[in-house]
């Protein structure tokens, strides 16, 4: 497990420093457009990704088995609860969306905190009950009403993609927790049906499903970002326009530095950086699961599979929407997108995952003669 997690460290690392240069690059208008300079974005970036940086190597050196202690996991979800709560009553609005929270001069989304709450309180519960996970009433009901409770309070801050996400994530621990896989199955029709009726009764976002159908119809409303973001990807080309040359980020593509990073990646790096960048997430999701399957127990199998799919769904839905393959919705590229919550919860969840290779190979060396 050493060389596994050397490796998701060096690449962690790597998508860091990707972040940081293209935050820097990505900034300009709004820098421009506000009383700020693309200075400040990457120093705010590089504070973001130092604070995060040392969670993550606090969290290594950790032995993650002291999060399966109730009072532990018990404490990171009612504080959870309690900022998801408070969100919703005194939340900074933007954009129609209540999803930020300010605290004396810091800013944070808590739905990102979610993300990590949810994966620790499903892997302690599952790992409880491993011997009625079986069981539809004792095994599987109590996780999917865990989920269902996150889901609910995230989507109450007009947020539909990160319900989705976490949704995904916890039917994947749920299942390979060794539920029976026709539960897992059908209660994927429920959501559907619900994801379904939270986009019909929404305009906002019933218009954002036809403009991604056809974004030139909507050229000049809900399609412009898209068009947008697809001409980057158009005028990178196979080696791209070099690094700070994307045009598209000046006054064309909304949200430059956030949710459609990507495209500027793209854009500046070409073909060869996009399946770099790819290439680069999938063999962090791909040393996740190489660390569940040789966990030390139970427990730790399925921190990794709650991280390695965290990073999997999320970074997979960016990339999908810059690309027009999905319809936009506002969820960042993890460890790229400029955001300092989604940055130091992402690395906080890499420190877990660390921390479970780390235990994992030390148990093998302990058995070694």
């Amino acid at each position: 497990m050493n060389r596994d997690t050397n490796a998701i460290l060096v690449i962690t690392l790597a998508l860091v420093a990707i972040g940081i240069v293209m935050v820097y690059s990505a900034s300009a208008v709004d820098a421009f457009q506000s009383s700020v300079t693309t200075l400040q974005f990457l120093g705010r970036q590089l504070v973001h990704s130092a604070i995060g940086l040392a969670v993550m190597f606090g969290l290594a050196n950790m032995d993650y088995h002291h999060l399966r202690k109730p009072v532990v996991y018990r404490s990171i979800v009612l504080i959870t609860f309690a900022l998801l709560i408070a969100v919703l009553l005194w939340g900074e609005e933007r954009g129609g969306a209540r999803r930020w929270l300010t605290i004396w001069t810091f800013t944070f989304q808590p739905s990102e905190l979610a993300k990590f709450a949810l994966i620790v309180i499903l892997a302690a519960k599952l790992t409880e009950n491993r011997d009625e996970v079986g069981d539809f009433v004792r095994g599987f009901l109590p996780p999917v009403a865990i989920t269902i409770i996150f889901g609910l309070l995230v989507y109450f801050q007009r947020d539909l993609g990160t319900p989705v996400i976490i949704c995904a994530v916890s039917g994947v621990m749920i299942f390979l927790a060794g539920t029976r896989w026709l539960f897992v199955v059908g209660s994927t029709a429920p959501m559907v049906a619900a994801v379904t009726a939270a986009i019909v009764v929404s305009p906002y976002r019933w218009s954002r499903i036809w403009s991604f159908w056809d974004p030139w119809d909507y050229r000049d409303e809900e399609g412009y970002q898209l068009i947008q973001s697809l001409a980057a990807f158009a005028y990178g080309s196979i080696f791209g326009k070099g690094p700070g040359a994307s045009e598209q980020k000046l006054f064309y593509l909304p949200e430059a530095h956030t949710d459609f990073i990507f495209a500027v990646w793209g854009e500046e790096t070409g073909l060869v950086g996009t399946l770099l960048m790819t290439g680069l997430f999938v063999a962090l999701v791909v040393l996740s699961f190489r660390i569940a399957i040789c966990a030390a127990d139970t427990f730790g199998s399925l921190l990794a599979v709650g991280v390695g799919g965290v990073i999997a769904f999320q970074s997979a839905f960016n990339m999908a929407v810059t690309l027009g393959l999905l319809p936009t919705k506002g969820l960042p590229l993890p460890f790229i997108s400029a955001g300092g919550t989604a940055l130091i919860v992402n690395l906080a969840l890499v420190g877990v995952l660390l921390s479970v290779g780390l235990r994992a190979h030390e148990e093998d060396s302990s058995r070694s003669p």
